[in-house]
């Protein structure tokens, strides 16, 4: 007679019974902590998804900051802008202006008479053409209009 001839039907069902429930306990340990490492992975995202919602909000503010400080530049640039033009074309007035009297005075010229409208007209022998002794004063004038040319 052998072993398992001795040992009866239902002893022998319950041990393969036990065995099959170890067995389910071990796997059941083995998905329970499968299980919690998914929710623990599932906290770090949802910390990561706030913690990035938090940053692109964040940026999101600093781009309007960005667009009203450069809206405000562009207007405060405009305006030196058009003041520099401004400034540009009475400059360029006052070159071309000295220019010619430099050019006068280089050819030692007088300006012209303006007559007045009315009122008596000035002979020619009242009006002194003098052009025999320029001032002293001209010369360094003229010199220095010829160095800044």
């Amino acid at each position: 007679m052998t072993v398992l001839q001795a040992v009866p039907f239902g002893v022998l069902l319950e041990g393969i019974v036990c065995l099959f429930l170890i067995a389910t306990i071990a796997y059941c340990a083995m998905l329970d902590r499968r299980l919690r490492a998914m929710r623990s992975g599932q906290d770090g995202l949802r910390d990561l998804i706030n913690d990035l919602n938090t940053a692109t909000a964040q940026a999101a503010a600093a781009i309007n900051n960005l667009k009203a400080a450069s809206a405000a530049t562009g207007e405060d640039l405009g305006e030196r802008v058009r003041r520099a033009r401004g400034l540009a074309d009475e400059l360029a007035l006052m070159l071309e202006a000295g220019d010619r009297i430099a050019d006068r005075l280089e050819r030692n010229d007088k300006p012209p008479l303006v007559r007045p409208a009315a009122g008596p007209r000035q002979t020619p022998a009242s009006v002194s053409r003098d052009t025999s002794n320029p001032s002293r004063a001209t010369h360094p004038l003229l010199d220095a209009l010829k160095r800044a040319r």
